[in-house]
């Protein structure tokens, strides 16, 4: 498969839960967890720390851990959408808030900065509720 895009998504997890992230913006919007687009030739793994650090407002004291790599396709009006998807995993240290808000102040679109609300979750639940193909590489975890 040739990719659209390259993107990469992290599992931050804290006491056997999994930081997840809804819009309150944007109620139609399924749970998430943090991630974006590998900007061009852009390291994987900086690009991870980069977005991680960009919606969570967290620069990770440990570092985010490569799990796998899955091609996740959709589509979107009609057309098939290809992005090779590079999962990481960073396990979060200390006390960490039970939930907060933060803006992404550059999101992909080049639009306005985006508020995100996030909390924490437990791994089966999460792998229910999250949405767009996200729970692929929870199974690692455990």
């Amino acid at each position: 498969m040739t990719p659209d895009a390259l993107k990469v998504l992290i599992y931050a997890t804290w006491r056997d839960r999994l930081l997840v992230f809804d819009e309150p913006d944007f109620p139609e919007i399924a749970l998430q967890v943090p991630g974006g687009t590998v900007e061009a030739g852009e390291d994987i793994g900086a690009a991870a720390l980069r977005e991680f650090s960009e919606e969570t407002g967290i620069p990770p004291k440990t570092p985010l851990l490569p799990l796998t790599i899955h091609d996740y396709r959709f589509l979107k009006h009609g057309a098939e959408i290809r992005h090779r998807r590079h999962y990481f995993h960073v396990a979060l240290e200390g006390e960490q808030p039970a939930t907060w808000m933060h803006r992404e102040m550059t999101p992909f679109s080049g639009g306005e900065p985006i508020l995100f609300r996030f909390f924490w979750l437990g791994y089966e639940e999460a792998s229910i509720r999250l949405g767009y193909g996200m729970e692929h590489g929870l199974r690692l975890l455990t």
